[in-house]
């Protein structure tokens, strides 16, 4: 099996308006909007679903309120889908949609999804900020997703690390004791398509990385989403505690 990336995410949120809001303002293509939720499309072909928290078609998530119900994996080929349906129905109960797409719950109870990718995802942006005509983006335009990270139990460290790195095939990048354990699809150049975060000791989803184009568009398409009226939860940098 090869699994590549993120591909998509499905949200549970208490105000389906405010989310759909939150991806609008953050640059997001929205898709289609109907009774069921809103559907959103980044350059890669990755996929955001935002449906009602009380939508019954969702995964249980480990905490109540507006969170992340499902990660749903891309994979190489029809033949890696049905490579890991038959090596996770082994101890759990496995649902396949009419489109192939699998569904299931990893070892901390997190909701897991796998689908063949949609379309290859784009190179690294970036490149360098002289010498070039500049005009202020008024958001950011995101590209792809990179990387989804949970919050975890300290005593699951283990237990979910194995389930990724025996089960699904994923690496081990860097294992900080700690802090957790950063993980990358066997499929992927990243450095970490996944990352198990041991504070502050209980499960939840935390958050979703995305690339642009560059360090301007963070600035500005930060200031826009602090414009529209989002409080930011940490200013840019490096990661520290």
């Amino acid at each position: 099996m090869k699994i590549g990336r993120v591909e998509g995410l499905i949200y549970g949120a208490q105000d389906v308006e405010t989310g759909v809001r939150y991806f609008q303002d953050w640059g997001v293509k929205l898709d289609k909007r109907d009774a069921s939720g809103a559907y959103f499309t980044l350059p890669s072909g990755q996929t955001i679903t935002v449906k009602s928290a009380d939508d019954a078609s969702l995964p249980k998530a480990p905490v109540g309120g507006s969170t992340v119900r499902e990660v749903v994996w891309g994979v190489d080929t029809k033949a890696s889908l049905a490579e890991i349906k038959t090596e996770l129905a082994k101890d759990r109960e496995v649902k396949e949609d009419a489109d192939g797409t699998l569904h299931a719950f990893d070892d901390c109870g997190f909701g897991i999804g796998f689908r063949v990718m949609s379309g290859a995802a784009p190179g690294k942006a970036g490149g360098s900020r002289m010498n070039k005509p500049f005009d202020p983006p008024r958001s950011a335009s995101p590209t792809r997703m990179g990387h989804v990270v949970y919050s975890i139990k300290r005593a699951d460290q283990q237990k979910i690390a194995d389930f990724y790195m025996k089960r699904l095939q994923f690496r081990m990048t860097d294992h900080t004791g700690d802090l957790g354990d950063f993980m990358r699809c066997n499929g992927s150049n990243d450095h970490h398509n996944l990352f198990m975060l041991t504070a502050p000791n209980h499960a939840a989803f935390n958050h979703v990385a995305f690339e642009v184009r560059d360090f301007d568009e963070i600035m500005f398409g930060g200031k826009n989403m602090k414009s529209k009226g989002w409080k930011p939860y940490a200013t840019p940098g490096r990661h520290i505690r």
